[in-house]
């Protein structure tokens, strides 16, 4: 039986561009849980109050 995680990345506005640093972060976060050997199962984003960029992360082993 597959563990499943949900993560949740956010960014919160400001001087950059927030879509450029969550990308960044998601990019990074995924590069690392694949190279442990977890199975990245979905991602998506959304924003909250137009304020915050949020990205959630379903990944299982």
């Amino acid at each position: 039986m597959k563990k499943h995680e949900i993560h949740t990345i956010v960014e919160t506005a400001g001087f950059s561009s927030m879509k450029e640093r969550l990308t960044d972060k998601v990019e990074h976060f995924l590069n690392e849980k694949a190279n442990a050997g977890y199975e990245i199962v979905n991602v998506s984003f959304t924003y909250y109050e137009a304020r915050e960029l949020v990205a959630f992360i379903t990944i299982c082993r």
